[in-house]
């Protein structure tokens, strides 16, 4: 025989027999009621579920009532029932209540013998119940929400056997955990129904803008990693950006959509998700050979927005601003003077470059009319100070004349008199409207203190001035006409003339101090990257003298224009290798110095010798140079003695 479980109640009762608001606390505790609000369970229709549950409790313990009873603050209603026609009753009439406070099973073998339910109108009046049988029914927050009992119209002096309260509990746990399905449910179809209604609300949002837009949710593997993600909205502006219908996409995985895709399109829009920062991208699409431009930014937890813009046309033209940008540069590379742009006709001083800055001894000056002439300090031969209105910006700006010349003693801030040749020529645009003005200003004194060579460096300077002015005129005409507006063509040919004067002071400019091998390198080569992947450049911090700086500035000028013209820089995807590194030890260390092209047409090598294969062989200081033409690319090693790199010469 199984033990048998008796009463619960070790001693009376201090409740009385009947139950109320004022005598139970659990039943009104407002965090036990909200529970049971949240889980939508009150008056709903019968559900097999808990209906089962009550049958198999009623047939393990043999008792004719079984109930699921849930106890709200003024009743307890029965979700399930076998043997019990009320529906409900109110909390005077419950039993279930006092199974709130209970940690296990209540049992009561005899309820008019209990002074909890002696009084029970179930007890003293019909059905006459006198046993009863409760395990707690727990919702999915812990609460107690009320229990499943057992009842019989009999007492049971020996309560239940051990293996009937055992099946009881089960049962009830049984409950739990379909009260705590129900709950997950419930979430479920409340997400279920946010994410419809945000759909919703986002494809009205923006199924009428003309930029291309997605939603996208993210797509875990068993580990919680984003592996890819799927389409939950597009508009039309979408799918005529990419080719693709709307109903193809929707509901698929991009990788469904797109099986070639780079996995750089799943770690940025994972990254959005997982981190929430936006990230701004521009990329090229491989099914339509077109650019995008969009900006990725979280919705909620798992999902995130995209919007795309079409901007084929302007990566197409800025690709043929650097183009343009790297042959003006490359042209003008060695140009030994300054150059400074205007508006016309208001002789506002647009730029100036840096070999300008150093002719004049401060930055270029930028004012709002040709008056800002009037901040220069220069005489003439005969010690007349030069009136503002002589100065060929300002005849050019006046409408007196389409070019000028002057040649000036100009005092910089530091007191210090140069002799400086200022010439300007006019820009005008296809109608023959006067736009701006080109200057170009030189530094002659060294022709003004040698008057011997007076006349030939006079006729030579003109003759440098006037064809730089006329490539410098040529480009400024060039970006003028083609720029929408002013600030456009200042913006523009101010990045080419600043880079042209950096690319001329590695090549011309000997440092009066030492510089860093990184500095030189990156300084000769930068003109050179249109895209910002043309170089990989890699060795350790080493400074050298003035003279290697400058040979090796113009080494690597006639290396990357040789591969610009012929080698790997005159393709889109050719990328070039520098590296150096210091070997031997102490007074015999040496730098090794490579220059190594890839991705170029193939090379063949040269059936002649210019300038600029001289140069390159001449080296570093004395030291030895290996010059290869493979096929795959250009490769130059050059070994140079330390010590002679360090010192100036």
């Amino acid at each position: 025989m199984d033990e048998a479980v008796g009463s619960t109640l070790a001693r009376a009762s201090p409740f009385p027999a009947m139950c109320a608001s004022s005598d139970l606390g659990l039943v009104h505790d407002d965090d036990r009621l909200q529970a049971l609000v949240a889980l939508d369970l009150l008056d709903t229709p019968p559900e097999d579920g808990f209906e089962d549950i009550v049958h198999l409790a009623a047939l393990v313990c043999g008792t004719p009532v079984a109930l699921v009873s849930l106890v709200a603050g003024d009743r307890q209603w029965f979700k399930a029932r076998v043997g019990f026609a009320p529906s409900q009753t109110d909390l005077n009439a419950s039993v279930c209540a006092y199974v709130l406070a209970e940690p296990d099973l209540l049992v009561i073998p005899d309820l008019t013998a209990d002074p909890r339910t002696r009084e029970n109108p179930l007890v003293v009046g019909e059905p006459l119940i006198r046993f009863y049988a409760g395990a707690p029914l727990h919702g999915p927050d812990g609460h107690v929400l009320g229990s499943l009992c057992v009842i019989d119209r009999k007492a049971r002096p020996a309560g239940l056997t051990a293996k009937q309260a055992d099946g009881l509990l089960r049962l009830a746990r049984q409950v739990t955990t379909i009260l705590r399905e129900r709950h997950q449910n419930a979430q479920l179809r409340a997400a279920h129904a946010e994410r419809e209604a945000n759909a919703i609300h986002w494809r009205n949002l923006f199924s009428h803008l003309h930029e291309g837009f997605l939603v996208g949710e993210a797509v875990r593997d068993g580990e919680g990693r984003i592996t890819d993600w799927r389409y939950v909205e597009v508009n039309c502006a979408w799918s005529d950006l990419v080719g693709i219908p709307p109903e193809r996409a929707i509901g698929r995985t991009v990788r469904e959509v797109f099986p070639d895709l780079e996995d750089v399109w799943i770690e940025e829009f994972a990254q959005v998700v997982e981190t929430g920062e936006p990230v701004t991208f521009k990329r090229q699409s491989s099914i339509l050979d077109r650019w995008y431009e969009g900006r990725a930014q979280r919705l909620s937890p798992d999902t995130f927005t995209v919007l795309f813009l079409d901007v084929t046309e302007q990566v197409l033209a800025e690709r043929a601003v650097r183009a343009q940008q790297a042959q003006l540069l490359t042209m003008m590379e060695s140009v030994p003077i300054g150059i400074m742009l205007a508006e016309a006709p208001s002789g506002r001083i647009l730029m100036g470059n840096r070999r300008l800055a150093d002719i004049l001894g401060h930055d270029t000056l930028y004012a709002t009319s040709s008056n800002a002439y009037g901040d220069f300090v220069a005489y003439h031969a005969d010690g007349r100070r030069v009136d503002a209105n002589e100065y060929p910006l300002a005849q050019i700006s006046n409408g007196e004349c389409d070019r000028s010349t002057i040649e000036v003693e100009y005092q910089c801030p530091d007191g210090e008199r140069r002799w400086i040749a200022i010439a300007g020529e006019a820009i005008r645009d296809d109608q023959g409207v006067l736009v701006g003005a080109v200057v170009a200003i030189s530094d002659i004194g060294e022709r003004k203190d040698a008057d011997a060579r007076q006349a030939v460096l006079n006729r030579e300077l003109s003759h440098r001035l006037k064809n730089t002015l006329t490539l410098v005129q040529a480009i400024a005409a060039q970006t003028l006409r083609n720029a929408p507006d002013i600030d456009t063509a200042r913006e523009a040919l101010a990045a080419r003339l600043i880079a042209l004067g950096k690319a001329h002071d590695i090549l011309l400019d000997g440092p009066a101090d030492s510089a860093y091998v990184e500095a030189v390198v990156r300084g000769a080569l930068d003109l050179h990257d249109d895209t910002g992947s043309r170089f990989q450049i890699n060795g350790p911090g080493l400074s050298v003298g003035p003279s290697t700086t400058l040979s090796l500035g113009l080494l690597l000028h006639e290396l990357a224009t040789n591969a610009v013209k012929y080698g790997a820089l005159s393709v889109e995807d050719g990328t070039v290798a520098i590296c150096w590194m210091i070997e031997g030890e102490e007074s015999e260390a040496s730098l090794r110095f490579e220059w190594r092209e890839q991705g170029g047409p193939p090379v063949t090598p040269p059936t002649r010798r210019g300038f600029g294969s001289r140069l390159i062989e001449r080296g570093l200081s004395g030291g030895e140079v290996a010059l290869c033409y493979s096929p795959e690319g250009v490769t130059c090693t050059l070994v140079s003695p330390l010590a002679g790199l360090r010192v100036d010469g």
